[in-house]
């Protein structure tokens, strides 16, 4: 049933012809209560990171299994891959709607800040990077990635998954803290 949703707003996504119109395809799903779509589907990931993020294991090998656990996740939902694609394609072309977008965006960083502050709490680690930092950098990296892979489609998922083991030993490794920039 959400795949359904989830196609039928693409559709009238490119069909609407006007902001009021668009505003209504994009946030308003009356099978939710109106609950926006995109929010609904951000919380679900930011759930999923808390629990994969548990703090009791190997810290690589969670960052390993939260990243490739992503994959999983959106490759079991591809009508969102191509939902996120359509939105940032229409971000780069109507400005209000990129301050929307954006917006949702930070608040999806910031909460995945707050699950990444308390895993290296859990951990008993001092992070040196500021976590809102570390949440930018794994949201650009899963653009990336994703992005690559609708070109290349082929790439594997445990690139992905060492790419985060890869940032996390570099994270590790910074003995100064930068200001931040997310």
């Amino acid at each position: 049933m959400r795949a359904v949703r989830v196609e039928l707003l693409c559709r009238d996504m490119w069909r609407a012809k006007d902001e009021e119109a668009l505003q209504s395809a994009l946030c308003h799903d009356p099978a939710a209560a109106q609950t926006p779509l995109l929010d609904e589907h951000f919380a679900a990931e930011v759930a999923r990171l808390e629990t994969v993020l548990e703090g009791t294991g190997d810290p690589a090998q969670e960052a390993r299994a939260a990243a490739e656990g992503f994959l999983a996740r959106v490759d079991s939902e591809p009508e969102w891959r191509g939902l996120y694609r359509e939105l940032a394609a229409h971000a780069g072309r109507n400005e209000a709607f990129r301050a929307q977008f954006a917006a949702r965006q930070c608040h999806l960083r910031e909460r995945m800040a707050a699950v990444f502050e308390r895993w290296a709490s859990d951990l008993g680690a001092t992070p040196t990077v500021p976590a809102r930092d570390v949440a930018a950098m794994a949201m650009f990296m899963a653009d990336g990635f994703l992005l690559a892979r609708t070109i290349e489609p082929h790439l594997d998922a445990a690139l992905y998954g060492r790419m985060f083991e890869v940032l996390l030993h570099g994270l590790m490794s910074v003995s100064d803290t930068p200001a931040s920039v997310a």
